[in-house]
């Protein structure tokens, strides 16, 4: 007849010690991973939809959308055709808990306010800010397009779509962009440029020392941002 022999209360805590450990360790690492593959799906989904923007000038005389205040025919049905699924206009690492109609879209569009306030008329610009100027920034008209961002993150439970310098108090750049969404490495969002790189920018970096969003030296050269007005 085979001896068995039974653990005993002191081996089983022994083993359950060590399995607590491992899993201190372990999920932290984990936790880590999922934050990195959610930051670098964001980053492909950013990159598509810079390529769709670009190919979309290329079929409308170098124009992006033009602003449009009605989701029914905002950017992201504009662009639409241009780009496959529609979760390239999410970021995995949004927070959905609230659950608002807008959330189906994350990311928020540069509004070019700050180029065509100088290159329109006081009548066309009337219209842009409206939401009904027929036509949309030219990409040759960005002169920096590697330093200029066409895409950024938005805040959770933000309704807006376009980057406006104007609205709101202090304007969308502060208000409705999102300064933290991962936290890998370094704590800050991902952004598309106009030239169609995508670049993971530390908290506040996208608007001080260089406003990244604007095409006019006046926006883009303006005073350094105090850290706290973007918290």
């Amino acid at each position: 007849m085979k001896n068995e022999r039974a653990f005993t209360l002191i081996e089983l805590l022994v083993v359950l010690a060590v399995i607590s450990i491992l899993a201190s360790l372990l999920l932290p690492a984990l936790g880590t991973a999922k934050r990195k593959s959610h930051q670098i799906l964001c980053v492909s989904r950013l990159s598509q939809l810079a390529k769709a923007t670009i190919m979309y000038a290329d079929d409308f005389d170098d124009q992006c959308p033009p602003v449009r205040r009605q989701t029914s025919s905002n950017w992201g049905i504009r662009l639409k055709p241009y780009y496959e699924a529609g979760e390239i206009i999410q970021c995995p690492s949004y927070d959905r808990r609230n659950n608002h109609p807008w959330d189906k879209n994350h990311f928020i569009i540069n509004g070019w306010n700050d180029y065509l306030n100088e290159a329109l008329s006081a009548e066309e610009f009337s219209q842009f800010t409206n939401g009904v100027y027929s036509r949309g920034m030219r990409l040759s008209d960005v002169r920096q397009p590697s330093e200029t961002v066409l895409f950024g993150e938005k805040r959770a439970n933000s309704g807006h779509f376009h980057m406006d310098f104007y609205q709101g108090y202090k304007g969308n750049d502060i208000e409705e962009i999102e300064q933290r969404r991962h936290k890998v490495g370094k704590t800050g969002s991902n952004y598309a440029f106009v030239d169609g790189r995508v670049e993971l920018l530390g908290f506040g970096e996208s608007v001080t020392p260089v406003n990244l969003w604007a095409t006019s030296k006046q926006w883009r050269n303006a005073p350094a941002l105090p850290i706290e007005l973007l918290k």
